[in-house]
């Protein structure tokens, strides 16, 4: 194991040896210090990587040395050299000891990390076993500021940590300074440790801090909160520990991304409208455990990485939602919500719940119109993406006048706004329409019904869209009993799957007989 130059003068720093010159060179690297001048030769190192601690320059090997002097004496040495003097009484085997066991702890202590991470352990078991090292509070939290980890036998010294530790994430307050102050941004960058030594920092003592990132973004940040100033030696420390914590999270994501679930690759090809025959998409369906007919649903969010890295939010939405197939490209995280066709409640609830995730981790959601077969989930796809769009768009005319609705401006639903979407000049809307009205559509389900059962459900729905639900009005213009037309409705409802009461709805279906005619 290689370690900087500068680790000497922190080591020495801690004991109490004062350091009269630094190296010219700090982040050169040795493996060895040893009070034997012959130690670079025997073996047991190579002369270039072993600091040599000796009294006198007449002493000295070759490279870089650490040269003692007493107290009471000056001794003038090259500036420009790599030397390191120090200031004691101590001899040089003494210091060379005590340096050297340090250095030995270092490495059992990172061998010890390393068979902790090839036997499964949790980023909880690195910072633990880190409390003896580093002698300081250490915190892990994700992109979300919530809580994944700390050292649980060393107190937080700060304000901030300790809201951390006691409530499992930041103070509201506080995420918000880091937001405004555009922090995030700038970690979106950082792959370097930084160190804040000045009197003035927030908490009021000394932290050092490191950003991990996953798939190139920001996914967690590692922090360290010292009673002391941080030198050299912790920053060395420290950085050794951040790779365990990076590793560790980077196995924990490979096991549990959505990138890695078997069925993701097919689930694209489907969602880019690469076309399979029956029989073959069927069986590779069925390969990949997903159901070819049920009750689909598709949503997509493409605004998560504002708020944390895309693929945090789909990992969170298999965890909370296993029933959720999850397919991530590039920004966007598209969900596939399916069940079996006699238990399409279950699909409200997990809907439900998706909702309630994308409102608490403020990302905005398209929703397609419902399906029954996994070849249409492409054409859902361009339905959520329209539903977004057009949502970011127009919802706050929502808001303005139904108050009660908290969703409006971040879920989005195709039906509410596909009717901007047909009427806008420049959305080159022909292809998607024509494919529209030839998908199972509720006219074309109730057209086929019509035809099946001899009925005029279909002109029914559509006389009663143009009176706004009045029967009456129906029952003149169709010469029909008012029981009749009632029937004839809730039998409607039942074929279109939706509440005819559902402004939303009336309005996409009446969309629909003008698109159609």
């Amino acid at each position: 194991m290689m370690f900087p130059l500068d680790i000497i003068v922190g080591l020495c720093e801690r004991v109490g040896i004062a350091v009269v010159k630094a190296p010219k060179h700090p982040e050169k690297l040795f493996s060895w210090i040893s009070a034997i001048p012959e130690s670079g030769r025997t073996g047991l190192a190579v002369a270039e990587s072993t600091v040599s601690v000796v009294e006198r320059f007449a002493d000295a090997p070759e490279g870089a040395i650490c040269l003692i002097t007493h107290p009471d004496e000056a001794h003038v040495t090259d500036a420009n050299s790599d030397h390191i003097v120090i200031s004691t009484d101590l001899a040089p085997t003494v210091i060379a000891d005590r340096i050297q066991r340090r250095l030995m702890n270092i490495i059992q202590w990172n061998d010890e990390m390393a068979q902790m991470l090839e036997e499964g352990c949790i980023n909880q078991d690195l910072l633990k076993a880190s409390e003896p090292v580093l002698e300081c509070y250490v915190g892990l939290s994700d992109s979300t500021f919530s809580h994944i980890a700390h050292t649980p036998n060393i107190p937080a010294l700060d304000d901030y940590s300790r809201f951390f530790v006691e409530h499992g994430y930041y103070e509201q307050r506080v995420v918000d300074a880091i937001r405004h102050s555009g922090v995030m941004r700038k970690w979106n960058l950082q792959d370097w440790t930084a160190v804040e030594n000045d009197s003035n920092i927030p908490g009021g003592f000394p932290y050092a801090h490191r950003v991990i990132k996953q798939q190139g973004r920001y996914a967690a940040h590692l922090i360290m909160v010292s009673p002391s100033r941080i030198g050299p030696e912790h920053v060395f420390l420290f950085n050794l520990l951040a790779k365990k914590v990076e590793t560790c999270l980077a196995r924990h994501w490979r096991l549990e991304n959505p990138l890695e679930q078997r069925y993701t690759y097919f689930l694209k090809e489907i969602l880019s409208t690469n076309a399979y025959e029956a029989s073959n998409m069927e069986e590779r369906a069925r390969m990949h455990g997903l159901s070819m007919t049920g009750r689909f649903e598709l949503c997509l969010a493409d605004n998560a990485w504002k708020t944390m890295p895309t693929e945090y939010f789909a990992k969170t939405v298999l965890e909370e939602m296993p029933e959720c197939k999850v397919a991530v490209n590039n920004e966007q995280v598209a969900m596939l919500l399916c069940v079996p066709e006699e238990h399409e409640d279950r699909l409200d609830r997990i809907e439900s719940q998706l909702r309630a995730l994308a409102l608490k981790m403020e990302v905005q959601l398209g929703i397609s119109e419902r399906f029954d077969s996994l070849g249409s989930a492409a054409f859902a796809l361009e339905e959520a993406r329209i539903a977004l769009r057009y949502g970011h768009r127009y919802s706050r005319r929502y808001i303005s006048f139904d108050t009660s609705d908290v969703q409006a401006e971040s879920i989005f639903r195709f039906r509410r706004y596909f009717p901007y979407f047909a009427v806008d000049p420049f959305a080159r809307s022909e292809k998607f329409i024509t494919k529209l009205l030839a998908s199972n559509n509720p006219l074309v389900r109730l057209r086929a019904a019509d035809r099946e059962k001899g009925a005029n459900d279909c002109e029914i729905l559509r006389v009663y869209l143009r009176s706004e639900g009045r029967i009456s009005t129906v029952c003149d213009a169709m010469h029909m009993h008012r029981n009749t037309v009632t029937y004839r409705l809730e039998k409607i409802r039942a074929l279109v799957g939706d509440d005819l009461d559902d402004g939303d709805m009336r309005m996409y279906l009446r969309m629909l007989y003008l698109l159609s005619d």
